[in-house]
């Protein structure tokens, strides 16, 4: 029997205890704690010591191949992207955050065209979270617990916000209909489902931290 980790919550999927193995859930299965969909699951490997465990973050969710954005009311991909501005804003990540309000002033502005592209973004959101791992890195060499958890929240919520613009380039608005999103206040934390957690999964502070974005 194995074991799986939630690599945003790091909720823990045993197979023994669940008596389902991982690999026989259903595609749309989601964390319990997080939301996260069973593609952000890695298996955990017994031989390796807990302390040694680093947050490889940077390859969880890659698409097989590119996909166009689908076609969108220029109203419809504003909001997305006013939504995904104060994700960033949350966790100062201020140049995805200046660049999502920039996208979003475009398609506000716009009249007829419906052809965006947010992979200028997954490159910023790439760097940066190839930038953080070189950080944890260095943190972990020199045994900074401080910065390790700080560098873990980003490393957690930048892989949030990469996972949310890659399913709704792949859905369009049918991945947002019919549900809310929340923000976490304190570590930026995002979470698309209808009720709020009843605490963040990353920082643990409780909902009424977690905001819901109109």
């Amino acid at each position: 029997m194995k074991k799986y980790r939630c690599t945003i919550c790091g909720y823990i999927y045993d197979e023994a205890v669940e008596k389902v193995k991982f690999a026989d859930l259903p595609a749309d299965w989601k964390c319990p704690l997080c939301g996260a969909p069973k593609e952000m699951f890695e298996e955990i490997i017994e031989e390796e010591k807990e302390e040694e465990t680093k947050d490889n973050l940077t390859n969880v969710v890659n698409s097989e191949e590119e996909e166009d954005l689908r076609l969108l009311s220029n109203y419809e991909i504003s909001l997305i992207c006013s939504n995904l501005a104060k994700g960033c804003e949350k966790q100062y990540l201020e140049e995805e955050e200046h660049l999502f309000k920039e996208l979003a002033s475009y398609y506000e502005s716009k009249e007829d065209s419906n052809n965006g592209t947010f992979n200028d973004v997954l490159d910023k959101v790439n760097n940066d979270l190839n930038e953080l791992s070189s950080a944890m890195d260095i943190a972990s060499s020199v045994g900074d617990r401080g910065a390790k958890r700080v560098i873990t929240w980003a490393l957690k919520t930048s892989n949030i916000i990469k996972y949310i613009i890659e399913n709704y380039q792949k859905n369009g608005i049918n991945y947002l209909k019919n549900t809310k999103i929340w923000v976490c206040d304190i570590c930026g934390f995002v979470y698309i489902g209808n009720e709020v957690p009843s605490v963040c999964p990353i920082c643990k502070v409780p909902s009424l931290k977690i905001l819901e974005v109109k």
